[in-house]
């Protein structure tokens, strides 16, 4: 049964909820997103607090991807902001910290004004290449063709007033649905009907396979933009990079379905590997992760050791794995 905001791992089948959104169309729920509206001339002013990225140039309907940051660079969470109007924004972040600071800043300022959304909304995305004629039935076909990715519209969902952003967390077409909190439940049935429910087991599994960096694992290293090689989010220079973000595949006498590290991280050594993420890929006969190394290791003879032995025979890959070029989510519709 469905509970609003509860972090679901799976519904009873993960390889088939996995192979849902790789072939055809799968529902997430990602209303555990702490959301925001900032309003007023002082906004960008407000939202650099957290981010380093610049936001000058964007236009009504653009959604940008950004990098939340400390005072000295180093990165704690990701963010994307959605431009409603010439100073109204929508700032959505994984973690809660980054609205006490944004209501903070936006406090001191008489120009900006901060509303907390996070209750008002749910937050549903729908992921996988057949999203756009899972959807027919529920919305407006044409006009949910034509929002380009990274964009937003708003339209109306099984008669229902939604946001609806193009975007492609597991690496594969998608969207993401801000609706009202009080049609959760109502929209949420619609849309299990025509996309298979998933949890955030499968979801965090694609995004392994994607190669996207998740926050809670990837930022528990003291890294920087220039370090998980995405300084075109922060648009400051950067220092030079010390380490480096890759994509491996290893070997595991364990079958993982999602493996996180369990203690604090230490930098990686030379010839080393500090990893971050990883999980079993049936589809693929090994496991797959993510990790940093020093900034200009190359492994020996291409690969990297674990030194707390968990993984051997690790081996770099391109980044992302599963589309190398990230054709996928930017692709026009067929």
């Amino acid at each position: 049964m469905f509970n609003p905001q509860q972090l679901i791992v799976d519904y009873g089948d993960l390889q088939a909820e996995i192979a849902s959104c790789r072939n055809a169309a799968a529902l997430f729920d990602f209303s555990f997103i702490s959301s925001a509206r900032i309003s007023g001339p002082d906004s960008l002013n407000v939202i650099a607090h957290i981010s380093r990225r610049n936001f000058e140039q964007m236009e009504i309907g653009q959604i940008r991807y950004a990098l939340g940051c400390d005072a000295d660079g180093r990165l704690r969470s990701d963010l994307t902001i959605w431009k409603e109007a010439s100073d109204k924004y929508i700032v959505m972040s994984g973690l809660d910290k980054d609205l006490v600071e944004l209501a903070a800043s936006a406090s001191s300022s008489p120009a900006c004004e901060f509303v907390n959304i996070s209750n008002a909304i749910n937050v549903y995305s729908i992921q996988g290449p057949n999203t756009l004629n899972a959807l027919t039935s529920l919305v407006d076909k044409t006009k949910l063709s034509e929002i380009p990715y990274f964009g937003f519209a708003n339209l109306e969902v099984a008669g229902m007033p939604c946001v609806i952003g193009r975007l492609g967390y597991s690496g594969e077409f998608g969207f993401e649905i801000i609706l009202p909190t009080d049609k959760r439940t109502q929209l949420w049935t619609e849309l299990s009907i025509v996309a298979r429910p998933c949890g955030f087991a499968a979801i965090d599994r694609l995004r392994i396979e994607a190669g996207f960096v998740l926050f809670a694992n990837e930022f528990r290293l003291p890294v920087t933009a220039a370090d998980i090689g995405l300084t075109q989010f922060a648009e400051k220079k950067a220092q030079p990079p010390r380490y480096r973000l890759i994509c491996f595949c290893a070997i595991s006498d364990e079958t993982l379905t999602i493996w996180s590290p369990a203690d604090d991280l230490l930098p990686p050594e030379q010839g080393c590997i500090t990893i971050t993420s990883a999980c079993s890929s049936p589809d693929n006969g090994a496991v797959l992760g993510l990790g940093f190394v020093q900034a200009k290791d190359f492994g020996i003879n291409g690969g990297f050791k674990d030194p707390l032995w968990q993984f051997t025979n690790i081996q770099e890959v391109s980044r992302p794995f599963y589309d190398t070029l990230k054709r996928r989510p930017r692709a026009t519709w067929n």
